[in-house]
């Protein structure tokens, strides 16, 4: 059971009106998360805005911050919204065994990564663990393949989902579905990345 009551819009502050309709746009309903964090409307406000900023179409392919979103919430055994996130992850067709791959380390050595996943996927679970332990070796790393508005986004898009599964997590706030409406990468993502040059 959730530590804080969640908020339908009828029940909600007239302050995030606004907050519960920009989600409903988005997911095309208001998740259990939102609905808590009413409670709150300025806190409600700002973390959906970074929360729909995650999760959409951006500098870097969605379905490949899925799977950023996906080995952040393990590294750090989170469990809120990981099953929707593995959903979301298949709509947009991240292939089903790199998706079981996060699983474990199989993806370390996997051919179905490329160099420049493998060491983003290591940048979130040193993020996890320790965000000030971040080597200049392994930015060295990731600059060989990606540009630095894309490592800027992915850094957004997994330091905001730590923060958003430890929220979940504490609450108690349960979000096996995340969106009702169909969505779209804007890409393919199964065999490859968009190169960090002309993006």
């Amino acid at each position: 059971m959730p530590a804080v009551q969640l908020l339908e819009k009828e029940r909600a502050e007239p302050a995030v009106a606004d907050v519960f309709e920009a989600a409903e746009r988005h997911f095309g309903q208001v998740p259990n998360l939102v609905k808590a964090l009413a409670n709150n409307p300025t806190l409600c406000r700002s973390i959906t805005d970074f929360m729909i900023a995650g999760l959409r179409p951006g500098r870097v392919d969605w379905g490949f911050k899925e799977l950023l979103i996906l080995k952040t919430l393990r590294a750090m055994k989170s469990y809120y919204s990981y099953g929707a996130h593995e959903k979301l992850a298949a709509e947009l067709r991240v292939p089903e065994q790199k998706i079981g791959d996060l699983a474990n380390s199989l993806w370390r050595t996997s051919p179905r990564f490329t160099e420049g996943e493998r060491v983003m996927l290591e940048f979130a679970e040193q993020v996890a663990r320790d965000a000030n332990d971040v080597h200049d070796d392994l930015w060295q790393r990731m600059k060989a393949h990606w540009d630095s508005g894309q490592l800027l986004e992915m850094n957004a898009v997994i330091t905001t989902f730590i923060q958003i599964g430890r929220i979940g997590d504490t609450l108690g706030v349960c979000d096996p579905m995340l969106f009702t409406k169909p969505v779209s990468s804007g890409s393919s993502i199964g065999s490859g990345l968009a190169s960090p040059q002309g993006l």
